[in-house]
Order: structure tokens, then sequence, then C-alpha cells
């Protein structure tokens, strides 16, 4: 799957989008009174880094095409900064820090390795960075409008479900299924050609995530679930969020629904309905997901890892890994370190 409409094609840049109006793209920064051009429109260059009294930096291009776009950016500043940017194309923008912390002062948000920022805007002020702390930021741009002109019926109307969104900014939390498609992102294993199908791979999974987590959660109502009550879906939904904290160790089902105050069949039903998986389905793909990306990391070995993730038999977990990705965990282990 490739995000080209007819008559596009990548190109190597960190600006590299059609603009379509006279406002050019700028990510700036004030000191001393003074406004500091990060970069722009104009850098034609698959990373950059830059120096000043005010801190030092870098920013690199991981995907670009007309769709979308992808960079990684790390900083840090000797003062407190303010920053912000203009954008030159309608977008939907994700934020998402893995390190650091930076303060959206007018709009009174906080984003961290927590939560990210989204939001549809075409620019951004008053951003506060606190100093001598390291950011570290993905940016994740989707332009909808050159989406829709995919010749793609599921595409199609995923955005016309983003563009249907509310264009304030927002901030959500950062789920293990994001974070885990991040890192995949962050750390391709492929060159040239390859690398360029397995970045638009990720970034198609890393929508479906998205989409899922945020646009499907809102839309969901009693309507389309004819058993379950707005209050119902409200308390399902804080069982996934406790579950996604303590999927290592999660209660049994009975404890999970007291803790909901919902009954055992009205909670393992309206999950399965909800999420198209069983409770018992959903921590194991959580714990599974969790080791795939420990193995990526390099950080356990095949038993540490099962132990690590809350398996107290090895073999349960290999069988279980093997189901789940095709491949035993030792071979996968072997993989990332060839």
């Amino acid at each position: 799957m490739h995000f080209y409409p007819k008559g596009e094609t990548a190109v190597n840049g960190l600006q590299t989008e059609r603009q379509t109006d006279n406002k050019p793209e700028e990510h700036w920064l004030f000191y001393n009174n003074r406004r500091h051009l990060m970069y722009s429109a104009q850098d034609s260059m698959n990373s950059l880094s830059f120096t000043h009294d005010f801190g030092s930096g870098k920013v690199k291009q991981l995907l670009t095409c007309p769709c979308a776009r992808i960079r990684e950016t790390e900083f840090t500043f000797r003062d407190t900064m303010c920053g912000g940017m203009n954008f030159g194309m309608p977008r939907r923008v994700l934020y998402i820090c893995l390190a650091g912390e930076f303060v959206l002062e007018d709009k009174n948000l906080i984003v961290n390795p927590a939560q990210f920022l989204a939001f549809s805007a075409t620019d951004l002020k008053r951003v506060i960075f606190p100093p001598n702390v390291r950011q570290w930021i993905v940016t994740v741009e989707i332009y909808p409008d050159k989406l829709k002109a995919c010749d793609d019926d599921g595409l199609s109307t995923a955005m016309r479900r983003l563009l249907a969104l509310n264009t304030t900014f927002s901030t959500h939390k950062l789920s293990l299924a994001m974070k885990t498609v991040l890192h995949q992102l962050l750390n391709c294993p492929y060159n040239d050609l390859v690398r360029t199908i397995y970045m638009e791979g990720k970034l198609l999974e890393f929508m479906a995530v998205y989409l899922n987590e945020i646009i499907c959660q809102q839309e969901t109502m009693p309507g389309g679930y004819p058993h379950l009550s707005r209050q119902d879906v409200k308390c399902i939904y804080q069982a996934k969020q406790i579950l996604d904290q303590s999927f290592v160790s999660p209660p049994t089902l009975a404890g999970l629904a007291k803790l909901i105050c919902l009954n055992e069949f009205k909670l393992k039903n309206g999950f399965k309905q909800l999420f198209s998986q069983t409770v018992h389905a959903y921590v194991v793909t959580k714990r599974l997901e969790l080791a795939k990306q420990l193995f990526e990391e390099k950080q356990f070995n095949v038993s540490e890892t099962a132990s690590h993730i809350g398996y107290a038999n090895a073999s349960y977990f290999a069988l279980a890994f093997r189901k789940k990705f095709g491949i035993t965990p030792s071979e996968y282990l072997l993989s990332q370190r060839g």
C-alpha cells in the first residue's frame, strides 16, 4: 500500500509536501525578545542539527509521502523557551512526547510521555519548554485532503471520521499499542525501498490504532449496542483502561467487575461486543505485544521475558507467542540480534 495519489511521488527532505497557500511553514522560537527560525519549508535534507546560545538539537525525517509525514526531534534548551509553528497545508497533527514535557500555555494543556497532543489547526503558539530538559518528540502529520484522493474506500471512510473530529486541541493517553508501533517506526531494520514499504505499513498500523482508540471510542453510543447503556459502555472502557495498566498481573474477571461496578456477565459480554475479543484474549495480546517490544529492545532472554510479562511457564509463553506472531520467541529474538 503506497500513499501516493495519482501523479505524485515521494521526495526526500524535511519539507516535501506542496504548499497550498501563501503562508510558509515555519518552526520558530523566541529568545531575548527575538524570533529565531529553527527550520522551515525551505530546508531540504533528511536531517539537520542546530546549535545556538539558547540550546541545541536535531530534526530527523522518518517518513515523507504526499499523504503523511513523520519526524523525530530532539533538543535541550538552557533557558525556558517559548516556541510555535505555522503550517501551510490543512493537517491532523499528533505530537508524541517520548521524553521531557512541554506546555501549551494558552490552551492550559500539558504534554508528556503519558499523553500525546492531537489537533487540526494552521498554527501552534505559546508552546513553553522548561530549561535543561531533554525533549524527544515524534510528530505524525496526516493530510486528510490528500488521503481522500487515494483510491481506497477504507482510508476515505477513515478520513471522513478524522475530519469530523472536534478540531480543538486535546490530549490523549499514549497506549501500549501506540508505543509499540512508534518503537518499530523509530527502529526500522531495513534500508532503501524495503524501508519505505516497512515505514508506510507501520504508518497505516499506527493510523489504525489511533482511529480505533480515539475516533471509534468517541463514536461508541448505546444505539450501536442495544444491550448496553451509555453507563455500561463507560464502565467497560474503564475496565479496558485498568487492564492497560495492569495486564502483567491483571485482576480476576470478578475483581475487575467489582472495580467498575458492573456484573461479570455484562462485563464479559460487553467487552467482547465493544472490542471483538474476550477479556482474557485482550490481556494475552497486551502481554505478547510487550514481549515483542522487549525482544526488539534486546533487554531480556526468552525466560526472563516470559517472567517479566506475567507467564510462570516459559513453554506456555512460547506457544502463545508462536500462535500470535507465527514464529517462536527464540527465533524472533535471534532475528533481532542478527
